[in-house]
């Protein structure tokens, strides 16, 4: 793509948006997913966090309403990785998971989102790029610290309980 995130607004925003938009489809996936699997309390949590997540996008909807934004095909986005940095991958969805391992894996997903966004903070030279990106990525380390705390008080409860056994474990070649 000729186009850089860090240089081009309109892309940089078109980026914010799916990224936010993705973290609350694959939070309901998870969710439906627990719920399948009988885990009410999980499945709650995820529904509670895609929440927060589409609340967020709207945040970003909100602002991409003032630009015209280019209409990106999945391939065509930048990601650190394989999918945008709060997607949480499907192999780290586990049936027998318990909330303080939920929990931790959505830390880990607001943090790379807060990391991503810093990055191109730092690496861009537009100022409402790196405007932005620092609010977006302070309000993902804010979201992680949330977490975080909830995580705290679940350990410190004493609600924590071992994982479920794995009836029926991925084959792992030899």
């Amino acid at each position: 793509m000729k186009n850089d995130l860090n240089t081009d607004l309109p892309l940089f925003l078109a980026h914010s948006l799916e990224l936010e938009q993705e973290s609350a489809q694959r939070l309901r996936e998870f969710a439906d997913t627990m719920r399948h699997h009988r885990q009410q309390a999980l499945a709650a949590l995820f529904d509670e966090l895609a929440t927060y997540s589409d609340l967020h996008a709207q945040e970003v909807a909100a602002i991409c309403a003032s630009h015209e934004l280019p209409h990106l095909k999945p391939w065509e986005f930048t990601w650190p990785d394989e999918e945008p940095p709060e997607t949480g991958a499907y192999a780290s969805l586990r049936y027998e998971m318990q909330p303080e391992t939920a929990l931790g894996l959505m830390i880990r997903q607001e943090t790379a989102a807060a990391d991503f966004y810093a990055d191109v903070a730092a690496r861009s030279a537009d100022p409402e790029i790196v405007k932005y990106a620092a609010e977006f990525a302070a309000e993902e380390r804010e979201h992680a610290r949330l977490l975080q705390a909830r995580l705290t008080t679940l350990q410190r409860e004493g609600d924590t309980a071992p994982p479920a056994p794995d009836i029926d474990p991925p084959h792992q070649p030899d």
